[in-house]
């Protein structure tokens, strides 16, 4: 028991709770932030019981898009003052909306991959900050949606994340990409440039796969790695997310798997348009 915030269904990565507006102007919602202008990060956190919850704190932090275990960024990008936490309140049977400012770095491009938690301050919250675990004494949720526009002279895309392995031995990873139904982000279609229109466009990916950041995709020697990758310990590496989209808007989903459990994710709406 104790205050939510609600992840995302069926990708848990994808909250509905954690979104972005242009500064100042909470109506006006922003689902591709650009890099080096002022924003702000608005996080929902809901109390579904008869009770207040005192003492409860929230975090909320940006990091570069990533499809594994999240463990706690360095404080520069952390956007709760203090940065391990600010004391919150929000009434039995209701929720309350929490703001934070954000400039996003060119480090991420501007993706949003916003983070946040709900925690009771007496006990603290450990592992990492992926968005697929609700607890009794917190509750973590994960806003990982990027929008990569191609231009109108091209048609390949390719959209750096990080793989990353929190763990303290070696781990053979299964990272994933799949195309899926525009209707799974109907509910962020407020952001969008095109509104609702976007679900009306959409697109098939072809060539699409996860290759190694530093390859050049555009090559057509270039091919995508094994699906299984082995990280180090309490290290990352950078890939890519590549394919063509010719026309139409298309979705997809990035999965790092470990031992056949999901642990991270990430989604890309790609936006070619009509041409």
């Amino acid at each position: 028991m104790g205050l939510i915030i609600n992840p995302g269904s069926p990708n848990w990565w994808l909250s509905p709770d954690i979104w972005v507006t242009a500064a100042g102007d909470p109506s006006t919602i922003v689902a591709a932030p650009i890099a080096g202008q002022n924003y702000d990060v608005v996080v929902q956190v809901n109390n579904p019981y008869d009770q207040a919850w005192p003492g409860w704190n929230l975090y909320a932090c940006w990091v570069v898009p990533t499809a594994g275990a999240i463990a706690i960024p360095p404080d520069s990008q952390q956007l709760s003052t203090p940065p391990f936490g600010s004391p919150i309140n929000v009434p039995a049977l209701s929720s309350a909306n929490f703001t934070f400012n954000w400039t996003p770095s060119f480090v991420n491009g501007g993706h949003e991959c916003l983070i946040a938690v709900a925690y009771d301050q007496n006990i603290g919250f450990v592992g990492s900050l992926n968005g697929d675990s609700t607890t009794g004494d917190y509750s973590c949720a994960q806003h990982n949606l990027g929008v990569l526009p191609v231009g109108t002279n091209m048609s390949r895309f390719h959209y750096p994340f990080q793989v990353f392995n929190v763990a303290d031995e070696e781990r053979e990873l299964l990272v994933e990409v799949r195309q899926a139904p525009l209707a799974e982000i109907e509910r962020f279609h407020r952001g969008f440039p095109a509104g609702l229109k976007l679900l009306e466009r959409p697109g098939k990916v072809e060539d699409v796969g996860i290759f190694d950041h530093a390859d050049r995709v555009d090559s057509k020697a270039a091919t995508p790695i094994p699906s299984c990758v082995r990280i180090a310990p309490h290290s990352g590496k950078m890939f890519a997310v590549s394919g063509k989209l010719e026309k139409g808007n298309a979705l997809l989903h990035v999965t790092q798997s470990f031992r056949g459990r999901v642990v991270g994710g990430l989604s890309v709406l790609v936006m070619a348009g009509e041409k």
